[in-house]
């Protein structure tokens, strides 16, 4: 792992040949926070089929809640020949992992007309359940009560927090500058993004999380609130109400965080993101470049490190994640993030959307920084953080067959 001992989605690739059945790897946890892990062999298709779980790293001195949550969103599809039809468009792949010892989701492309069809996943879940199957929360009059939220598909999902105020109290693992109460108001949460919440338990009765949105399987990904020994404000659902967006850019108290947009840079780099039609079909572009010709943001122990991201795809959504490290988010279409600190691994960029983000190089190794649909990403959608003073002691066996894809 890098030297800096992050966890959760941080980890270097543990592969596991057929002729094994169990590996051991050890690291130590010093970042608290909601991360989860995956897959990241043909993790397209792995992840899909839900080779994930999650990795809740608990501070050492913070003031417990009552009750704490995991919910893990993703999205299915109830067609057997609509997914097989997908593992065949994704069986040409190579994805291969890199030979460096810290990179991962190296993913060579043919699409070989792929153009994967989001409306096929029809079925959203919460912890692999859907709709009355997801076991409720059950709550006490006066609790508090965190909700820690992992989106681990290939959607961004808008839920809604009934009956109650809540505070968005960190994102990707890190906390929130004193946030504020909040209520009614959507959170939107991409795919690789992690947000915790926390509620006073203060309005019994029974009543609902739910995902806001026009899919088929929308009305799915639900979970009712009920509290024990209470039955009175039984909750209704209301799916297609019109409620505004949480704006994490001006959320919780403006202070000073480690970076500035007009401080100075070691590296600065420009990450524009398209699509392009390849000779086998769609392909997800950095700077006009598919993976592995993307140029890497190259970079030396120590140095502080700029990077605008703009989306110039016309319809598509892009999950921006980058592997080692956490990044500032200093602005947004141009404008500064006026709330509290945003410190991420994972940034949502919607089209024609433009940030800027700033990190220290402090975690050597080579990194993928990459879009979290895996489907972009492995059509292309990805360059590496490389050090120019790190050298890799892991060693390819020649003979190992376990990651030439099929």
């Amino acid at each position: 792992m890098g030297s800096n001992g992050t966890a959760g989605d941080y980890l270097p690739p543990l592969d596991i040949g057929e002729s094994e059945s169990l590996a051991f790897f050890e690291f130590t946890a010093t970042v608290p926070g909601t991360y989860w892990y995956h897959s990241h062999q043909k993790s397209a298709e792995q992840v899909d089929k839900g080779l994930y779980g999650t990795l809740i790293v608990e501070p050492k001195n913070e003031e417990k809640v009552d009750r704490d949550y995991t919910l893990v969103l993703d999205e299915w599809m109830s067609d057997p020949d609509a997914e097989s039809h997908m593992d065949m468009n994704m069986s040409g792949m190579d994805h291969s992992n890199m030979n460096n010892g810290n990179s991962s989701d190296n993913q060579q492309m043919d699409m070989s007309s792929m153009g994967h069809d989001m409306n096929m996943y029809d079925i959203f879940t919460i912890n692999g359940k859907s709709g009355s199957a997801v076991q409720p929360l059950k709550v006490k009059k006066g609790e508090k009560v965190r909700l820690r939220l992992v989106n681990a598909g290939y959607m961004a999902h808008k839920l809604h927090l009934h009956g109650h105020e809540f505070k968005i109290v960190a994102t990707d693992g890190q906390p929130l500058k004193d946030p504020q109460p909040i209520k009614d108001e959507l959170l939107n949460i991409a795919p690789g993004e992690r947000y915790d919440i926390e509620f006073i338990a203060n309005n019994p009765g029974e009543w609902l999380l739910e995902c806001h949105g026009d899919m088929e399987g929308t009305d799915g990904m639900k979970v009712k609130i009920q509290y024990e020994d209470q039955t009175n404000n039984t909750d209704k659902e209301n799916a297609k109400e019109n409620l505004p967006v949480v704006d994490m850019t001006t959320y919780g108290k403006y202070e000073v965080g480690q970076f500035t947009l007009d401080q100075k840079y070691d590296v600065e780099y420009t990450m524009d993101l398209g699509t392009a039609m390849g000779k086998d079909g769609m392909v997800y572009t950095i700077n006009g470049k598919t993976y592995p010709d993307t140029a890497p943001i190259h970079v030396k122990t120590g140095d502080f490190v700029k990077v605008k991201i703009v989306n110039n795809s016309p319809m598509d959504v892009h999950p921006m994640h980058l592997h080692g490290h956490f990044f500032q988010v200093l602005s947004k279409n141009g404008k500064p993030v006026t709330g509290s600190p945003l410190i991420k691994d994972s940034l949502n960029v919607n089209p024609g959307e433009e940030y800027v983000v700033a990190f220290k190089a402090d975690n050597p190794g080579n990194w993928m920084f990459h879009c979290h649909d895996l489907h972009h990403a492995s059509a292309g959608m990805v360059t590496e953080v490389k050090y120019t003073d790190y050298k890799s002691d892991y060693t390819p066996d020649p003979n190992d067959t376990t990651n030439k894809g099929e």
